[in-house]
């Protein structure tokens, strides 16, 4: 566990990681719904899923598929419920909630990851329960804390119901 980089697909893999943690943060920390918001959450969303690819290919740390590789599913899905609600939000009313809930969730777990990524290095392997998974689980707290704090949730239930949005916009435009 002593190498950083194990194969050309960690280097790439690597490179998308830093690319995410700088767009990520960048567009946490900046005003939203802007062209540069925008732009760099482009950058954000196309550099996740390079991670993400190359996060299935990489099986150093276990041999296997292991829970590093369930936190990625994790990651897709929440990078999925971040971009999907653009696409709909034409039809859902309720879609800039989804897309805060959902990229929030991706950025909390891309640094829950990077915790995991530190520690697992610098511990010995009796401690990777406790310690990088601990420290993941902490930075998933303050991930939902921050969320819960900027933006009320849960939703109103009848802005969320996806079914309801678009039968109402079907009857609009049978009118």
């Amino acid at each position: 566990m002593n190498t950083i980089l194990h194969s050309p697909v960690s280097v790439v893999h690597l490179i998308a990681a830093l690319t995410a943690m700088i767009t990520g943060t960048a567009v946490l920390l900046t005003r939203k719904g802007t062209l540069s918001h925008r732009r760099t959450g482009r950058i954000y969303v196309v550099s996740m899923m390079v991670l993400l690819l190359t996060a299935f290919q990489i099986y150093y740390l276990f041999g296997r598929f292991g829970v590093i590789h369930w936190g990625a599913v994790g990651s897709v899905v929440a990078l999925l419920v971040g971009m999907v609600p653009i696409g709909l939000r034409t039809v859902w009313p309720a879609w800039l909630r989804w897309h805060y809930v959902g990229m929030g969730a991706s950025v909390t777990g891309l640094y829950a990851a990077f915790v995991v990524e530190s520690t697992y290095r610098f511990f010995s392997p009796a401690y990777f329960w406790w310690v990088t998974m601990g420290s993941a689980n902490v930075v998933f707290v303050l991930g939902a804390i921050l969320l819960y704090r900027h933006w009320t949730f849960p939703p109103n239930p009848q802005s969320l119901s996806l079914r309801a949005s678009l039968a109402n916009y079907r009857s609009q435009q049978s009118r």
